[in-house]
């Protein structure tokens, strides 16, 4: 939780206000949770991108949500550099695992600095107010953005849950991305509903999947 009002606090200094789109392209790992939490906290809408994206895909996303701040992993970084000159209004791109980009449109900025911030105090946010843009997988062409509010996330979670019989003493699992909405309705926020704990895994394995369970 403090580490996630660190980030919100660095988001405002950098000019993130409530309602900015923030995205990320990031693979499984705790950083791939830890934005959420801080655009949250900083009143701004989270835009998760799927990871393998690059070129027109990644383009596309970032300037149809109107992307204001990019976060992109180390070994992605390359993306970013050849996508974001184009994308108005994208000020500002971190970089997870250090280093700096040359991007003459946009200041760079390294992922653990974020986190040498004061706590800042959380947005004034509301039900209704945007949480998060989730794209389509895009199979009919470019993926369109679903607009999604707080109240549509724990409403969902909720339904879900409550389908499920979810208790506090549940473990659910997951290796399914955490840039679309099952994951996050399942094995993030469900727990926060009914207690219990979320287990997520990088990928799925046929091999590892029951020793998996049973561990």
């Amino acid at each position: 939780a403090h580490q996630a009002c660190r980030l919100a606090d660095s988001l405002q200094d950098l000019g993130i206000r409530k309602g900015d789109r923030f995205a990320s392209s990031i693979g499984h790992s705790p950083e791939a949770l830890l934005p959420g939490w801080g655009v949250i906290w900083a009143g701004a809408v989270a835009v998760p991108i799927n990871p393998a994206y690059k070129g027109e895909y990644l383009r596309h996303q970032l300037a149809d949500s109107g992307a204001k701040l990019l976060v992109i992993q180390g070994d992605l970084a390359d993306r970013a550099v050849r996508v974001v000159p184009p994308v108005e209004g994208l000020d500002h791109v971190i970089v997870i695992g250090g280093g700096s980009l040359d991007i003459p449109t946009a200041k760079s900025h390294d992922w653990q600095s974020l986190f040498e911030r004061d706590v800042a105090e959380a947005a004034d946010i509301a039900p209704a107010d945007l949480g998060t843009f989730i794209y389509t997988g895009g199979t009919t062409g470019l993926s369109k953005g679903c607009m999604l509010s707080h109240n549509y996330h724990e409403v969902l979670s909720r339904q879900i849950g409550e389908c499920w019989g979810r208790t506090a003493d549940d473990v659910v699992w997951t290796p399914l991305p955490l840039f679309h909405f099952n994951a996050l309705t399942t094995a993030v926020i469900g727990p926060l509903i009914f207690g219990g704990r979320g287990a997520i895994d990088r990928k799925f394995s046929v091999s590892g999947y029951w020793p998996e369970m049973n561990r």
